[in-house]
């Protein structure tokens, strides 16, 4: 199908589309969360840290502990958000301490920008970073190496846009899949495509992809279909793939039938029932929402050993099988950090609104 171009426009913005609370790009500004020992919203990568008190008794930091001190946080602005970010923080760095402001496009794990901060006493410091469109998430680290002390207050990344005029422009390395692009150059598998994407607006989004959908079988090797991967992380969409054919059970996510055990991808979700597989006598419907298409949902209609999403499907008011974890766009998910960003920029629930795989009792 060939889409109208203004469409193929409106396809690629919405792509790119990023979250920020009202321009705010990082959480816990001041360091104000702590779980225990480490920060709430900022992952300790290496070394120790601990909240220690600053010039102002109402404000607090961060103080860097050793000689090898790295936390970092994802966060989900993309090239939708602005191209010019403002990062601000107020610190406090002796001579014997190296400390380092790195930005990692897409958090991929390669660094495009790397900034020492100088020897400072309780000084704001700014920094502007304009980074090339089209990009998806930035993952921003402080990192500290040497013996001298060296504590962080007041931290916050936002947006800045027409600011950065002047400033070197930082080149996106290629966006791994799932990630946003324009051209194939971009794209660390060489291919940069439209593609169907359920978390996308408009059900479409150009990114990044493993495998090319529009070659149908011949996209991948023998025994294996251009399907739904896992996504790298909760800042990318979730990437076309080469994947064993039918070996996705009932509730997990796919863009083709032939992925699905059951030969049936509704929605993007392995079903047992679409437009083409009817239900004979009942009703085609989703389990739970981004859940399976099943015939009469939580009808308590099906009977042992038949195909089922929830409890309530079976007669026997049991189904068995593995919990159904996912965030609210529908991927898979284990724990809330691989989910994308709700309001506030936390990440989202990871659910378990279902079975995945189901067998009724």
């Amino acid at each position: 199908m060939r889409l109208p171009f203004s469409i193929l426009l409106l396809a690629a913005a919405a792509s790119q589309l990023g979250a920020t609370d009202c321009g705010q790009i990082t959480r816990d500004q001041g360091f104000d969360l702590w779980c225990g020992e480490v920060l709430c919203t900022w992952k300790l990568e290496r070394g120790e840290i601990k909240q220690v008190g600053t010039w102002n008794e109402k404000d607090t930091g961060v103080e860097m502990i050793g000689d090898d001190v790295a936390f970092s946080q994802l966060t989900p602005v993309t090239s939708g958000d602005t191209t010019c970010i403002r990062f601000e923080l107020v610190a406090n760095i002796d001579e014997g301490a190296e400390v380092r402001l790195n930005a990692d496009v897409y958090g991929d794990g390669s660094v495009e920008l790397s900034e020492r901060l100088p020897t400072a006493r309780w000084k704001p410091l700014s920094f502007k970073i304009p980074i090339r469109a089209p990009y998806q998430g930035v993952r921003f680290e402080m990192t500290k190496r040497g013996s001298g002390r060296a504590v962080l207050a007041q931290l916050q990344a936002e947006t800045a846009t027409g600011e950065c005029e002047g400033f070197t422009v930082i080149q996106p390395g290629p966006a791994p899949a799932g990630g946003a692009c324009r051209a194939n150059d971009q794209c660390a598998s060489g291919m940069c495509r439209m593609v169907n994407d359920p978390s996308a607006w408009f059900g479409i989004a150009q990114v990044c992809v493993e495998c090319d959908p529009g070659l149908g079988a011949a996209a991948c090797t023998s025994g294996n279909v251009c399907g739904f991967g896992m996504a790298q992380s909760r800042v990318l969409n979730v990437p076309a793939r080469c994947v064993p054919a039918a070996s996705k059970d009932l509730g997990e996510q796919c863009r083709i039938g032939d992925e699905c055990a059951s030969g049936v991808c509704n929605s993007f979700v392995c079903s047992t029932c679409d437009g083409t597989h009817p239900c004979l006598g009942e009703t085609c419907g989703a389990a739970y929402a981004k859940g399976p298409f099943v015939c009469n949902p939580n009808g308590h209609a099906r009977s042992a050993n038949e195909p089922c999403a929830t409890d309530a499907d079976c007669a026997s008011n049991r189904c068995t099988g593995p919990a159904r974890k996912q965030c609210e766009d529908g991927r898979s998910c284990s724990t809330p950090e691989q989910c994308p960003v709700d309001d506030g920029l936390a990440p989202g629930e990871c659910l378990e609104p279902g079975i995945e795989g189901g067998r009724c009792e």
